[in-house]
C-alpha cells in the first residue's frame, strides 16, 4: 500500500486516494434506511470512543438510519466477543469494530465474515485478521511529527519518560514506530523510562510520579495517549519541581485541550474522532449496498498546541 504525506507546523495531511480498494461480496443488501448497524468499542468510559459514537449517531442520522446498536465491552475482551455474537444473532448488517486488546482480536471479524456481515475497523486494526475496510490516523506519520515538533521544544536534548498504551495494541505499536524513527536521529532526545498505562489517566499519574522518583531528570513526559499524559501533568504538579517538564499528548480530548489552553500541558495531536465515526457508517454502508470503497481511510490529524487549542474545543474535527 502507497501512502504519500504532507507535513506542515500545525497540520497532517494523508490524502485517501490511491489506498487499496476493496469490494467484498457480501449478504443481499437493503434499503439504506432499513440497515440496522452493529458498533462494538473498547469502553464508554473512554472519551474518545465516545466522540466515535457521536460520529457514528450523527451519520446514521443523517442516512435516515434508525437501527444502531451499540456495544461497550468494558474494556474486556470476553465480553466484546460475546457482545458481537449476541448482535450477529440479531442480524445487524454492518459492524464498526474496534477491537479490545489483541489477545481474541480477530475473533470477532471472522464470526461477522462467516455471516456475510461487512466488518469496518476503527482505531485499533486487530491481529491476523482482514477486515473489509480500516478508518483510522495515520498513527506512524503522526507521531513521527509528534516527536518533530517535541525535539524544537526542547532544543533536540531531553530526558524522556514514556508513557506507553496498551502494549500489543496497533495504534501503541504504530506511534512507537513513527517516534522512534524519528529520535534515532537525535542521540540527546533520550527515553530513560517507559511503562504501559492501558490508556488510563490514574496508571499515568501513577507511572509519572514513579518515574519522578527514579529519573528527577526527566524533563520531557510523553503519553501515547491523552489520558496519561493528563496523569502526567498532575504528577509533576504535585512534585513541585523546579525545573520546566515538558507534557505531550495524543488524541486531543477535550480535557487535554483545556490544559493545553491553560498551560498545563504544552502539546498534543488532534485526531479526528468524530469524523472517522462518520466515515466509519457510511463505509459501512457502501460496503452493505455493494458498492467499491478505499480499503484503507488515514484521516488528517492536527498538531495542537495553546495557539490552537481553543479551534478544536469550539468545534472539534
Amino acid at each position: 500500500m502507497k501512502l504519500c504525506a504532507v507535513f506542515s507546523l500545525r497540520f497532517l495531511w494523508l490524502p485517501l486516494l490511491g489506498c487499496l480498494m476493496s469490494m467484498t461480496v457480501h449478504a443481499q443488501s437493503k434499503a439504506v434506511d432499513e440497515i440496522t448497524v452493529g458498533m462494538s468499542i473498547p469502553s464508554l468510559q473512554w472519551v474518545f470512543y465516545l466522540m466515535v459514537r457521536d460520529g457514528v449517531m450523527e451519520q446514521a442520522k443523517n442516512l435516515g438510519i434508525k437501527n444502531v446498536l451499540v456495544a461497550d465491552a468494558q474494556a474486556d475482551p470476553a465480553r466484546q466477543v460475546s457482545q458481537i455474537q449476541d448482535m450477529l444473532s440479531k442480524k445487524i448488517d454492518v459492524l464498526l469494530y474496534t477491537a479490545t486488546g489483541s489477545a481474541a482480536s480477530a475473533v470477532p471479524v471472522r464470526l461477522a465474515k462467516q455471516q456475510g456481515v461487512p466488518v469496518i475497523c476503527i482505531d485499533n486494526f486487530p491481529k491476523n485478521v482482514e477486515c473489509d475496510a480500516y478508518v483510522s490516523t495515520d498513527n506512524l506519520a503522526a507521531a513521527g511529527e509528534l516527536a518533530r515538533q517535541m525535539i524544537q521544544l526542547t532544543g533536540g536534548k531531553a530526558e524522556i519518560g514514556l508513557l506507553q498504551g496498551t502494549l500489543g495494541d496497533s495504534t501503541e505499536v504504530a506511534r512507537a514506530k513513527g517516534l522512534d524513527a524519528v529520535l534515532s536521529e537525535v542521540p540527546d532526545m533520550k527515553i530513560v523510562d517507559h511503562k504501559p498505562t492501558d490508556w488510563l489517566q490514574e496508571n499515568g499519574f501513577k507511572v509519572a510520579q514513579d518515574m519522578l522518583q527514579k529519573n528527577p531528570n526527566i524533563n520531557v513526559f510523553l503519553g501515547r495517549s491523552d489520558a496519561p499524559a493528563l496523569g502526567a501533568a498532575q504528577a509533576v504538579k504535585v512534585a513541585n519541581i523546579d525545573h520546566k517538564v515538558w507534557v505531550f499528548g495524543y488524541d486531543g480530548l477535550p480535557s487535554a485541550l483545556e490544559a493545553i489552553r491553560d498551560g498545563k500541558m504544552d502539546m498534543t495531536i488532534t485526531q479526528q474522532a468524530v469524523e472517522m465515526g462518520r466515515t466509519a457508517l457510511r463505509t459501512a454502508v457502501d460496503l452493505q449496498q455493494g458498492k467499491q470503497v478505499t480499503k484503507t481511510q488515514l484521516l488528517p490529524a492536527f498538531v495542537t498546541t495553546r495557539e490552537n487549542a481553543a479551534t478544536f474545543l469550539e468545534k472539534h474535527p
